[in-house]
């Protein structure tokens, strides 16, 4: 990771080339005066002269060991290179070599002409190809031509002023494309960086191997500038590799190294990277666990914590002398943690409190790597270890946040439980008790709390009352949430309360002495870096914590300092409060469950008058106000103004009101072909107009002919897509659009083909699902709510070929030339798609059997949290198919999951939300049942099933039941006669078997027997490739 900044560039003279540094490094940077007029540097630079590369950013992370920089005089420093000022600042700080770094604008030496073999196992054959014409026209132009400036000639410097690795990662992940200046001098500064350091001497290989590849190839490589022309000799080459055997490394290991983080996606990368049971270095695993790596699989990390226990953990447990590998320093420990539950928390919640135990067996072995004998230096840095993972477990997963939070809570609280068993008790810091109370804040509510909530005053402030003698004898503390049990602690153990505590003791209910606010579950106040700030937050906060408009609207009119104005957050707080829906009367939502709802306002005894004086405005005379006061909107009021406006020209206003130029604004409407424009926009702003589009989008043309609403989500569609290619690093994982894309189509939405009118708008709907679903697996990987997705998709499909066609399929006649029995092949497409999702979701995953971290770690059995809603989605999907086998095997996986606590673990207890539906699920299967065709195997299995649903509430103490058998069969419900007519279009396969069609070839070749819908045979989706549908040939 990069360290600090270069301070000792502080006060230098240089020219424009220089590159400005970026806001934060600020952060991590200081410079101190060393009474001489120049400045010393506190820690090793980071990417002084090349400013820091935007890509593949650690969160935080120690730098290298800092090392005590040499002054540098004003006076001396007049090259336009600001690199070549840190070499001479090396080569002074290194005077006992007696050596001089040559100027930065020296000639680059040629690259030598001597072909060899990019594999060869000699540390002493030269990693060349030659062409034809021998050096290429940038080498012969810098060979011939008069010096150029800015060029460096080699320098050896054992901790560089940028990280090799990042460095290194930046080269892989680039590729063949242009390079910009500034990461362009970092990355000649590698090549010319002569360290015998693992990073340095991959890094130089790789680019050995790169341009071998080139000259074979015949490839130009201008847009590297002349990458050979700083690369060594073989001379020198072999000198290096020779310092490399030293410590038991050779070339064999480079090529292995360079081979692993060659893999074309991060699960390859993974398997690569264990394929051989030997010790790697820790910068290679950091290296493999990037955040540029896609790793979609749990299997992939499930290895990766096999591995960290064995190579890494447990030889730190034997003696010295016995110990494979450097010191396992904190640092390095870190920057693995933070990837680690990077990873785990995008596609393996629930391994989170794996990733809290592997910390605990770190502070637990690794004492003599980190502190040795040193007893205040090693409690130093548990603490410090301790304090950041606690603050890295409050980030919330990408992808349902408030379902997943527990395990971020149990995480937590495996730290807490393992620095309690410490001697001496490791001390959390300010931070931490922070971090835990946010945690806590996205916490469903405890019995305690939700009885407080409700006997809490209609008026406001919301005073807790007194119902019985009970509640009288009640201790106060039994009146504040755990978050707020939290705040008190940190303040008995010492640390000040300062205004963002001030803000979480808002959402969490307040503090005994102070106004009492309402317990709201959020993700807490934003964590600005200017401490001024804060007292928005607490503003913000304030409004945020309150049960209705009203009540809203009068702590807004309340600032916590006098004469303080507000800012564009806290409009967003308030037009939060006015655009929620009312809490429907029969919901059993508490005020403060959901920031979505807000509950009906009480008048009690007030008059009208005072009732008209207490009224907050409606939303737009409010956007209005805060017009008028110059308050332009920021990105979270943005994104609040367009997911609740209902018309496109608005949201184009508020854009153009946000700071966005018109160009941009035509680009999101698709008048403009300057995509870059688009590329501007936040990813949070992005999200919410491709929901506005999705939400305006028409099922049939409009007769206005300028009007485009049937295409809005054809729209959304193509500019997602540019958008997520012109912006790879901000749209990383960002399963958002996508998913607001499918959800539209498996609901509500129908897609209209250009010049087919509104006949048969559902195949081409279905299609068009089918398509976005496949891209988006494959770039962003499967989830739960992808899987729901098409469940949905696959009823609605079935639905509306039953009765939403112009002719029912239950007297369609194979001579009949309707275009809706052309949905039936891609409706078997889907539905094999959805059974081998499912499949995929609940394999379980295997650990290597020579390693103990399954059982050490407690990694769960399954990657993915199926509830109980997902559950019934999908046994309606099976039930609308007609398959009757797979409806009752997916009860039988149900019933074998009770023996494994971590799966539905929300449906086991009777009254809890889950519990109901799952209950309601098997209602369904069993009213489904008779109007299935089933034979005699079957009913077989259905008395089995009962049989073992009884054993296992007899012996385990299993809460679920099956209902009875229905008596009234005859009745049919809609899914059943939807069955019923799917079942009778199989029958009919010639109508569809005989066309020209994509689907169907696939179809017959991969699912075999078109019309065996009980037993459908297994498709080839090992991965799940994203299969490109033609879709031209599809239309046809």
């Amino acid at each position: 990771m990069f360290g600090t900044k270069g301070s000792a560039l502080r006060g230098v003279s240089t020219t424009t080339r220089f590159c400005q540094l970026p806001a934060w490094s600020s952060v991590c940077s200081s410079s101190i005066p060393d009474g001489h007029g120049t400045f010393r540097r506190r820690s090793t630079a980071a990417a002084a002269a090349a400013g820091a590369e935007a890509e593949n950013v650690l969160p935080t992370g120690s730098t290298a060991p800092a090392r005590p920089a040499p002054s540098l005089d004003a006076s001396t420093t007049t090259s336009a290179d600001p690199f070549a000022v840190l070499e001479r600042a090396a080569a002074q700080g290194e005077s006992s070599r007696r050596e001089r770094v040559p100027h930065a604008c020296a000639p680059a030496k040629p690259a030598p002409s001597v072909a060899a073999s990019t594999t060869s196992a000699d540390p002493f054959a030269v990693l060349w190809h030659a062409t034809r014409g021998g050096l290429s026209r940038r080498e012969r132009r810098l060979k011939d031509g008069p010096p150029v400036p800015g060029i460096q000639t080699p320098f050896e410097k054992k901790f560089t002023p940028f990280s090799p690795t990042k460095a290194l990662a930046m080269f892989i992940r680039r590729k063949a494309r242009k390079y910009p200046p500034h990461k362009w001098y970092v990355l000649r500064a590698l090549a010319n960086n002569k360290s015998p350091r693992l990073p340095g001497c991959l890094a130089q290989f790789m680019f050995k191997q790169r341009v071998a590849h080139w000259r074979k190839s015949r490839i130009s490589f201008y847009h590297l500038r002349g990458l050979p022309s700083y690369l060594e000799t073989e001379q020198a080459w072999a000198r290096r590799i020779k310092r490399l055997e030293r410590k038991g490394y050779g070339t064999s290991d480079l090529e292995e190294w360079s081979w692993i983080l060659q893999g074309k996606t991060g699960d390859e990368i993974v398997q690569r990277f264990v394929s051989r049971d030997t010790f790697k270095p820790y910068f290679l695993m950091n290296m493999v666990l990037g955040r540029d790596k896609r790793i979609f699989q749990a299997q992939s990390l499930a290895v990766i914590f096999d591995y960290i226990s064995r190579h890494y953990l447990e030889p730190r447990q034997k003696p010295e002398q016995k110990r494979v590998g450097p010191e396992f320093r904190s640092d390095v420990f870190k920057i693995m943690m933070y990837r680690l539950m990077w990873h785990c928390a995008a596609v393996w919640p629930a391994a989170l409190i794996s990733v809290a135990h592997l910390v605990a067996a770190y502070l637990e072995t690794c004492r003599a790597d980190a502190g040795g004998d040193d007893e205040v230096k090693w409690q130093r840095i548990r603490c410090r270890i301790l304090n950041s993972a606690l603050c890295a477990l409050d980030r919330r997963t990408p992808i349902a946040p408030y379902k997943h939070v527990r395990y971020n809570w149990e995480a937590q609280k495996v730290l807490l439980a393992a620095s309690v068993k410490m001697r001496p008790h490791l001390l959390i810091t300010q931070n931490g008790y922070r971090s835990i109370r946010r945690v806590l804040l996205g916490m469903k509510k405890t019995p305690a709390e939700e009885k407080a909530m409700i006997r809490s005053a209609k008026t406001w402030p919301p005073y807790r009352l007194s119902w019985d003698g009970v509640d009288e004898q009640r201790d106060r503390e039994e009146d504040l949430s755990r978050s707020a049990k939290a705040g008190t602690m940190m303040v008995e153990n010492g640390y000040p309360s300062q205004p963002i505590d001030e803000a979480l003791t808002n959402l969490g209910g307040s503090l005994p002495g102070r106004q009492r606010t309402i317990m709201t579950r959020t993700d807490g106040p934003p964590k600005w870096s200017s401490p001024n700030m804060f007292v928005y937050a607490t503003w913000v906060t304030a409004i945020e914590a309150t049960r209705n408009v009203r009540e809203a609207w009068t702590e807004f009119q309340r600032p916590p300092r006098p004469n303080l104005q507000p800012t564009a957050d806290v409009y967003a707080a308030m037009l939060e409060k006015l655009f929620a829906e009312e809490v429907p009367p029969d919901s059993p939502l508490l005020p403060g469950d959901s920031r979505h709802y807000v509950f009906p306002v009480h008048d009690g005894n007030l008059s009208a008058y005072e009732i008209a004086r207490l009224t907050p405005p409606a939303p737009g005379d409010l956007y209005r106000q805060m017009w008028e006061r110059n308050i332009r909107p920021n990105d979270r009021l943005l994104e609040l103004l367009l997911k609740n406006t209902n018309s496109i020209e608005a949201g184009l206003q508020y854009i153009l009101d946000g700071g966005y130029n018109v160009i941009a604004r035509q680009a999101l409407v698709g008048w403009s072909q300057d995509v870059e424009q688009i590329n501007t926009l936040p990813v949070r702003v992005f999200d919410a107009w491709i929901k506005l589009l999705c939400k305006t989008h028409s099922n049939y043309p409009d007769p206005d002919p300028h009007s485009f609403s049937h295409n809005h989500i054809p729209l959304a569609i193509k500019i997602t897509k540019l958008y997520q290619q012109g912006n790879a690093r901000a749209a990383h994982k960002d399963k958002r659009p996508w998913y607001t894309i499918l959800r539209a189509l498996a609901t509500n939405k129908y897609i209209v083909r250009e010049g087919e009118g509104t006949t048969h708008p559902h195949l081409h709907t279905l299609k068009v699902f089918m398509k976005a679903y496949r891209l988006t697996v494959f770039a962003k990987g499967l989830d739960t709510t992808i899987f729901d997705l098409l469940s949905l998709m696959v009823r609605k499909s079935t639905v509306a070929l039953a009765f939403e066609t112009r002719k029912a399929m239950a007297t369609a006649t194979p001579t009949e030339q309707y275009g809706d029995l052309r949905m039936v092949p891609v409706i078997r497409l889907a539905a094999e798609k959805l059974h081998a999702t499912f499949k995929e979701m609940v394999r379980p995953i295997s650990v290597p059997s020579n390693g103990d971290a399954s059982a050490r770690f407690e990694l769960p059995t399954l990657q993915y949290t199926l509830t109980a809603p997902h559950i019934f989605r999908y046994m309606q999907a099976l039930g609308c198919l007609g398959n009757a086998q797979l409806m009752l095997s997916l009860v039988n996986w149900v019933l074998d999951s009770w023996s494994d606590p971590r799966i539905l673990e929300n449906a086991r207890e009777p009254g809890e939300t889950e519990y109901k539906v799952l209950i309601q699920t098997f209602a369904y299967f069993i009213e489904m049942w008779p109007h299935l065709p089933v034979n005699d195997a079957l009913e077989t299995m259905l008395v089995r099933t009962r049989q073992k649903l009884e054993a296992l509430r007899q012996t385990q103490g299993c809460t679920w039941h099956l209902p009875a058998k229905r008596t009234d069969g005859d009745l049919k419900g809609t899914d059943a006669v939807v069955a019923a007519r799917w079942l009778n279009t199989q029958r009919y396969t010639d109508t569809w078997l005989n066309k020209p069609s994509r689907i169907v070839r696939r179809v017959r070749q991969g699912a075999g027997a078109p019309g065996d819908t009980q037993n459908p045979k297994k498709i080839g989706m090992t991965g799940f490739e994203a299969e490109k549908m033609d879709s031209t040939a599809e239309d046809k």
